[in-house]
């Protein structure tokens, strides 16, 4: 018997592992909340809100005029993030350190808005004709950026656990479809648990962890899914037990392998990334993890008594000759027919 046929039957071990960690972590973000270091948080921003109708090359635009000045003054700007609004418009915020002079930013702030204010009356210019506001700002950002996005990004990975449990309930099977959603949702919600818990500092770029895992997670239970129905449709594996099954076709060496390539990438760029990045490839790494120990331990394990009840009742239904309703109506007309076949040939 191999290590993986000894850990798939216990999920409540795993489930429970699961929700220990999870609850942890909202405990400790409902009473500490996520780790705004200072050095992170307070900081100093220039906000460059387009009013008009967006395009890339307009965004491309700006951000070119705002880091040409920004490169110019010495200023190296911690993170940036753009924010697209219900209607036209958007918004480019640049953060800087709190230790960065306020008259260095004004004045960047200056040269940005004349750039912008002339592009915006050239024709020919991307911008021509648009409206764009230039501010710079002292605040706490890690009080702004959560707020806009907290309930957007959870309505988002709803809709994407629901559309994950559709594709897989449709296109392979039921039971498989309420593994993968469970376990895109544990691998989910133990990143970000353990992001509150090991207290990993919270930037712009970090709050795109958790779509991150959700994505990481899904495409791996995708993949051990789609193995899984291949190999299950063979008749070596028909014979098998439940158990047998699922650790024969489980592709644990192609999900580790993946994982390892996931991780060396996140390194890299980690190594070579600004500090925001930098730990956006830090937490990205604890995604990594979470979604290896959802899928090969507590999706196989959760699917594992649902395969069983699956296989149960299809035995049942080859016990008592089970066939569907249509079948049943072509044999009964084939044999209506072989009984008056022999009248006919008397007849001639």
């Amino acid at each position: 018997m191999s290590k993986l046929s000894k850990t798939i039957g216990k999920f409540k071990l795993w489930g429970i592992l699961a929700a220990v960690v999870i609850v942890a972590g909202i405990v400790i973000a409902a009473i500490f909340g996520f780790n705004t270091d200072a050095a992170l948080s307070d900081s100093r921003t220039l906000s460059v809100r387009l009013d008009s109708y967006v395009t890339d090359d307009r965004t491309a635009l700006i951000r070119e005029v705002c880091e040409e000045e920004i490169g110019g003054a010495g200023l190296g700007d911690k993170y940036s993030m753009t924010s697209e609004f219900s209607g036209t418009g958007c918004e480019i915020v640049y953060a800087f350190s709190s230790s960065v002079d306020e008259s260095a930013v004004a004045a960047v702030k200056t040269a940005v808005e004349n750039r912008l204010t002339e592009a915006t009356g050239t024709q020919g210019n991307a911008l021509y004709g648009a409206y764009v506001y230039v501010t710079s700002n002292a605040e706490t950002v890690s009080a702004v950026l959560p707020e806009g996005y907290i309930w957007r990004a959870v309505l988002a990975g709803v809709i994407a656990v629901v559309l994950e449990f559709i594709y897989v309930a449709v296109r392979y099977k039921l039971n498989m479809g309420i593994a993968a959603a469970a376990s895109t949702l544990a691998g989910t919600l133990l990143t970000l648990a353990l992001v509150a818990l090991v207290r990993i500092p919270v930037t712009a770029s970090v709050a795109y962890v958790g779509a991150f895992a959700l994505l990481f997670t899904t495409i791996l239970s995708l993949f051990a899914f789609g193995k899984m129905r291949a190999d299950f449709k063979t008749d070596e594996y028909k014979e098998k037990s439940a158990e047998d099954a699922i650790v024969s076709s489980l592709p644990a060496k192609g999900i580790l392998l993946f994982c390892l390539v996931a991780a060396v990438v996140l390194v890299v760029v980690g190594a070579i990334a600004t500090a925001a990045v930098r730990w956006f490839a830090i937490a990205s790494l604890i995604g990594v993890a979470a979604a290896l120990y959802s899928v090969l331990l507590f999706l196989p394990s959760l699917y594992l008594p649902l395969k069983k009840a699956s296989d149960k009742r299809a035995a049942a239904r080859a016990r008592y000759d089970y066939k569907p309703p249509r079948e049943k109506k072509r044999e009964a007309k084939a044999a209506a027919a072989a009984e008056t076949q022999p009248a006919a040939d008397k007849a001639e």
